[in-house]
């Protein structure tokens, strides 16, 4: 049986307490989704954790997107630092009943923002070189990673038809309704909330795509074609990363 029904998924969508630090707006985000045997990426997950499984398959996402109005929660936008260009590589687990994702990667377009974001919320960020180009309905995003491990990403989509809102008991609410992110630091778990509205979806018509994203981990790339998913923005609030226990 999937780990689908014995976590409460809908307790997470509720705004946490307290104030967010971090507000930020996602724009034009393509999710791209392959299944793996679990066995496939245990190892690149910490100990500390379950894989979280839907009908006993274990999930990698590839989330190209832009991120746009970045500032702190009593800060305005700083000019020219506030918007870039990002790409996350990201599983899906669970720590003693608690939903969230677990980051591999993430790449960034500008490397000051995400430094300053990578200390503090304990994110792997990539200096990478991207290019995103939108035109009559067609998106386009090219990504080179600098440094090691290389990578780089190519796709080319257009959206498709409006989804339904998906049911809790759903693929796709299980592989994008995850509102915390765990991270492991000297020992330490750390859990990272984030606030939004349930997204919304479209299909994702990906009309060419090239990729070793997946391959940097030490793994295959998968050759199957994704699931796919297209949201146009999102706007998002994010917490202070909070010790939950000792790993």
């Amino acid at each position: 049986m999937s780990a689908m029904m014995a976590l409460d998924r809908l307790v997470m969508r509720a705004r946490p307490e307290g104030t967010p630090v971090l507000h930020q707006t996602w724009r034009n985000l393509l999710f791209m989704h392959w299944s793996f045997h679990p066995d496939e990426i245990r190892a690149l997950v910490p100990s500390q954790f379950e894989l979280d499984t839907f009908d006993d398959k274990a999930w990698i996402s590839v989330v190209p997107f832009t991120v746009a109005h970045l500032h702190l929660h009593s800060l305005p936008p700083v000019p020219g630092l506030s918007s870039f260009h990002e790409l996350s590589v990201r599983t899906y687990l669970h720590r003693k009943g608690i939903p969230g994702v677990w980051f591999f990667s993430l790449d960034a377009s500008k490397l000051i923002p995400a430094i300053a974001v990578s200390a503090f919320f304990m994110l792997p960020y990539h200096d990478a070189a991207v290019t995103v180009q939108e035109s009559a309905g067609e998106f386009a995003f090219e990504l080179t990673r600098f440094g090691s491990p290389a990578a780089h990403f190519r796709a080319g989509w257009r959206a498709g038809l409006r989804l339904r809102d998906p049911d809790v008991d759903s693929l796709a609410f299980f592989l994008v309704e995850r509102y915390s992110y765990f991270a492991l630091r000297d020992e330490t778990i750390y859990m990272t909330r984030i606030y939004h509205h349930p997204w919304i979806l479209d299909e994702a018509m990906v009309s060419s795509h090239a990729s070793t994203m997946i391959g940097a981990l030490g793994i295959p790339e998968p050759g199957a074609r994704p699931i796919a998913h297209f949201s146009r923005e999102q706007n998002v609030d994010i917490w202070a990363p909070t010790p939950v226990s000792q790993g």
